[in-house]
């Protein structure tokens, strides 16, 4: 692999949900692929359970969306880039992620924002970036299942900057689980009040089911 599929690997340990479901079946809303100005996109969505009302999820996820880096170990600085906007379409953040000997920084947008009684749903663009070898657009999901559990999930939409190794970096992030770990990291952080726990121990306290 190399330096720049590593990079990607390593953001996306960050940026994005175990005991997943992905929504790319009859339970969903979310096609594999998405064109987005007209350059296509893949979508991978998972979720997971919370034992949090929608509500508590949603206020955390979406209206303290400028303060990620209470939740992401790796996320050694976020802050608002809109003034008193820090919520809702227009609203962005920049954030820091350390990697130990490599340093990514993006900024981040809210491009779409809808709460309805059915789901609540932002999304956000990665408008600019160093060290980031992606284009991304990130949506997040609390809905309530047909079982009356609140369910976080995250679409992680991405194209590679050099479109050729897109479906590469597909199979990279479903092997290593990476759209697992920021799902993870909100139900530990809402359930437990314990931000920036290591991906590994996550791993352990919450197994995937066979």
């Amino acid at each position: 692999m190399n330096k720049i599929s590593k990079v990607f690997m390593l953001m996306l340990f960050v940026v994005s949900g175990i005991n997943a479901q992905s929504l790319n079946n009859s339970n969903g809303g979310f096609p594999k692929k998405e064109k987005i100005d007209g350059k296509n996109y893949r979508i991978v969505y998972y979720e997971h359970s919370i034992d949090k009302s929608p509500e508590e999820v949603w206020n955390e996820v979406a209206k303290n969306f400028i303060n990620v880096d209470q939740v992401a170990t790796a996320i050694t600085e976020s802050h608002g880039e809109s003034g008193d906007k820090t919520e809702g379409i227009g609203a962005k953040r920049f954030c820091a992620i350390d990697f130990g000997k490599r340093k990514v920084t993006v900024k981040e947008e809210v491009v779409e924002y809808e709460e309805t009684d059915a789901r609540k749903i932002f999304t956000y663009e990665v408008y600019e970036s160093k060290g980031f070898p992606a284009r991304v657009y990130n949506t997040w999901i609390v809905r309530v299942g047909e079982d009356g559990k609140t369910y976080l999930g995250t679409a992680f939409k991405m194209r590679a900057k050099f479109p050729f190794p897109t479906g590469m970096m597909v199979k990279q992030l479903l092997k290593a689980g990476g759209v697992k770990n920021g799902v993870l990291a909100y139900k530990h952080f809402l359930e437990k009040g314990e931000g920036n726990v290591a991906t590994d121990k996550l791993a352990v306290l919450y197994p995937e089911e066979s």
